[in-house]
């Protein structure tokens, strides 16, 4: 594989790539604490019956994502990420817009579900970084948008916290206007990253969810991978899913506690990938960087199941700064095994066993809080689904032991070769 160049316009095009994660991620962070409150509100019902119907809502959305992803992906393929990132900007601030205004279950279900088709942000900002930097240095560079992720979930938590006290539908207005201005940088100020010599050809066999990840799975070098992306994607879905839920009924901490929560796990996912993965990456390598990163990840999530008192969380959550690596490590490793013209197909098909994730994550999560939570627990153990996000990163242990005693060096790998 040929490096992918590196120049001033696509360095550029990075900065702008981390001010807009930043900025989409603060978006959704202000959102994060008062989500549970406003499905409580709408359904007139306890946190315990509210988690139902956020996990439904979840559902719905990895739903469409996982239709509409590897679409999306091949769009990008074909048409250049620039198109699809600023739909995709702007159909997120109109779903952040829609929900400050949502009065009905059915509408807010709804929402949720139409959001999903557009959900391919990170994906087509994979795919960007992937066009425009050389392989070796894409893992840190896709911790950089992890950052940004982060950074913004330092912001948006704390101030939706607060914002959340005063109303619960502020953070959501609030949220859509920066998500609006989001899209209008990526209009005015982000260039296209697919020469056209390097677009491919529409093919809706290959952007149907199944069609992209048989071809991934395929791909040599890449198909035992993804059980180990899958797995690690649906132990770290656990936190979004069910972790207000938890924080409110095993704590009774306010929404503005559970934002402070949720931006201290921002401080330190943002500490871990600006200078963690930065540092530490190059020199570990990326399989011992996974085999490290998934350790912590299963100490913390026990840690954080069997917590008794706000400080054990916090001290479980610090271990993030070393298990969030797992993320751009395997994600380079995925990349370098895949041609140039194809780097939209994997982003797109990651994203959809990310929706997979998602579906998956509220059945298993939701359903483990509803029976172990509130007054008719089976078994009160609120904290029982960090416990199932552990036994998940265990497995993603062993799975990526095993493939990568079948999986050539990625140096003798031909990222062009498949069975296609």
């Amino acid at each position: 594989m040929n490096d992918a160049p590196e120049t001033r316009s696509s360095n550029a095009a990075i900065i702008f790539l981390v001010i807009s994660a930043f900025i989409g991620s603060m978006g959704f962070g202000l959102a994060a604490p008062v989500m549970p409150e406003l499905v409580m509100q709408i359904t007139e019902a306890s946190v315990a019956d509210a988690a139902r119907w956020g996990g439904i809502a979840v559902f719905s959305y990895a739903v469409m994502q996982f239709i509409f992803s590897p679409i999306v992906g091949a769009l990008s393929d074909r048409y250049g990420r620039r198109p699809v990132l600023i739909i995709s900007l702007a159909a997120f601030a109109v779903d952040m817009l829609l929900l400050a205004l949502v009065t009905s279950l059915w509408a807010f279900l709804l929402v949720r579900a139409l959001a999903g088709v557009f959900a391919s942000t990170f994906s087509t900002t994979s795919a960007y970084i992937a066009d425009v930097t050389p392989p070796s240095k894409r893992g840190q560079r896709f911790a950089m948008i992890g950052a940004a992720f982060g950074a913004g979930f330092i912001f948006g938590p704390a101030i939706g916290g607060i914002l959340g006290d005063i109303d619960v539908r502020l953070p959501f207005f609030v949220g859509a206007a920066l998500a609006g201005a989001n899209a209008l940088f990526g209009y005015f100020l982000v260039p296209e990253s697919l020469p056209v010599e390097r677009r491919r050809t529409f093919s809706w066999a290959r952007a149907s969810t199944f069609g992209t990840l048989m071809q991934l799975r395929r791909t040599k070098g890449v198909g035992p991978l993804l059980p180990v992306f899958f797995f690690a994607t649906l132990s770290s879905w656990v936190y979004p899913t069910v972790w207000a839920y938890v924080a409110i009924e095993k704590f009774a901490w306010t929404t503005e506690a559970v934002g402070y929560s949720v931006a201290y796990y921002g401080v330190i996912a943002f500490l871990s990938s600006a200078i963690v993965v930065q540092v530490f990456l190059p020199k570990l390598g990326i399989r011992r960087a996974v085999f490290i990163a998934l350790v912590f990840e299963i100490v913390a999530l026990t840690g954080i199941g069997f917590a008794t008192e706000s400080w054990m969380v916090y001290a479980m959550v610090t271990l993030a700064l070393v298990s969030t690596m797992q993320d751009p490590a395997i994600r380079q490793e995925l990349s370098s095994r895949v041609a140039e013209d194809a780097q939209g197909e994997l982003q797109g098909g990651l994203s959809a066993l990310t929706s997979i994730a998602m579906i998956v994550a509220p059945l298993t999560y939701m359903g483990l809080f509803t029976f172990t939570a509130g007054e008719s627990a089976i078994i009160y153990f609120p904290g029982a689904a960090f416990l199932a996000a552990a036994f998940m990163s265990l497995l993603t242990l062993v799975l990526y032991a095993f493939a990568e005693r079948r999986l050539p060096p990625m140096e003798e790998t031909s990222v062009t070769e498949s069975t296609s």
